[in-house]
């Protein structure tokens, strides 16, 4: 779970075909990272947006997020109360 106060970038929106989006989201982290150029701390998200149902081309943002600190455990909730019957 990504740290929920850390800051979310939009690096780059990019207009592509079908074809080559199905391609672009099979690449990993660090094969994104190596692509466009992004730092090793960022972890890049990729969306594709379109407004048409029959389209052939979308639009696809990468995001940049922070990466989580694997180093610190993720903080527990504590446990949700008993419903009580009735």
């Amino acid at each position: 779970m990504a740290n929920a106060g850390a800051p979310v970038v939009v690096l780059a929106a990019m207009l592509m075909s079908i074809a080559e989006f199905v391609e672009f989201q099979k690449l990993g982290p660090d094969e994104l990272r190596a692509r466009l150029g992004l730092p090793s701390a960022c972890d890049p998200a990729v969306t594709a947006l379109t407004t048409e149902p029959a389209a052939n081309s979308v639009t696809v943002a990468v995001e940049c997020r922070a990466k989580p600190d694997e180093s610190k455990p993720e903080p527990r909730r504590p446990p949700a109360p008993a419903k009580r019957g009735s």
